[in-house]
């Protein structure tokens, strides 16, 4: 992936959570590559998550005026066949929000946290 595309969605993760759906619309906007457009978004996913300052996970509505984020446990490989999974199982417009990604600090608390 470019380096270009993990600094823009770092710079859209600095202003909120950015869902599944706009990662894919870069990537489909960043073009030429001769993977597929699910190995593309994997590998832009793997090497968004090694960076240890993004964390992938769903929000959840605590309030109606406060979404938290939680992220999902597990290794790099298992949180990206995780997301890949969500997609697959998920139809339609839904897809689009499969999964978010945050940057690490935002994070509200982890799966399993009281």
């Amino acid at each position: 992936m470019t380096h270009t595309l993990f600094n823009d969605i770092l710079t859209m993760l600095s202003d909120d959570m950015v869902s599944r759906g706009l990662i894919a619309q870069c990537l489909e906007d960043a073009g030429e590559d001769l993977l597929s457009p699910s190995e593309k978004e994997g590998k832009m996913l793997r090497e968004l998550l090694a960076s240890e300052t993004v964390e992938i996970g769903v929000p959840s509505q605590l309030r109606p005026d406060y979404l938290e984020f939680v992220a999902w446990r597990g290794s790099v490989e298992d949180r990206v066949r995780r997301a890949m999974q969500e997609v697959a199982n998920t139809v339609g417009h839904d897809k689009e929000f499969s999964y978010w990604l945050c940057l690490r600090k935002n994070v509200d608390r982890y799966e399993s946290e009281e």
